[in-house]
C-alpha cells in the first residue's frame, strides 16, 4: 500500500519512530491531548492515520527506513558543514599573533 507523507508527518515519524508500529502509534496518540496548535494536531492526526493504514510488517520497515533517512539526512548536514568550515579556515589569512604587553615587575 502506497502512502504519501508530507515532510512534516515524515518528521513525526521520525521523531516518535519506536521498534514496532503499535508503539509508534502509542508515542504520537499520547500528545494529541496536549497539543495546543490546531496545524500540528491535524498533522498527527493524519500521520496516525496513514500509518495506521499501513499493515504491520511493511509498517515496521517503513518507520526504520524513515527514521534512518533522518538520520543520514542529519549527518550528511554536519559532514558538509564540518567540511565547508575547514575550507573556510583554509582560505582565510592566519590572524597575526597579538603580542603580550610587557609587565612591569615589582
Amino acid at each position: 500500500m502506497k502512502m504519501n507523507f508530507s515532510k512534516d508527518e515524515l518528521a513525526m515519524v521520525y521523531q516518535y519512530a519506536a521498534g514496532t508500529k503499535e508503539d509508534t502509534l502509542a508515542g504520537l496518540k499520547e500528545i494529541v491531548p496536549v497539543i495546543r496548535d490546531r496545524q500540528t494536531r491535524e498533522i498527527v492526526e493524519s500521520t496516525i492515520r496513514k500509518l495506521d493504514a499501513i499493515p504491520e510488517p511493511e509498517c515496521r520497515r517503513f518507520i526504520a527506513d524513515t527514521k534512518q533517512r533522518f538520520i543520514q539526512k542529519r549527518d550528511n548536514s554536519i559532514r558538509r558543514r564540518l567540511a565547508e568550515a575547514k575550507a573556510q579556515a583554509r582560505t582565510e589569512k592566519p590572524h597575526p599573533k597579538r603580542k603580550e604587553p610587557d609587565r612591569e615587575r615589582s
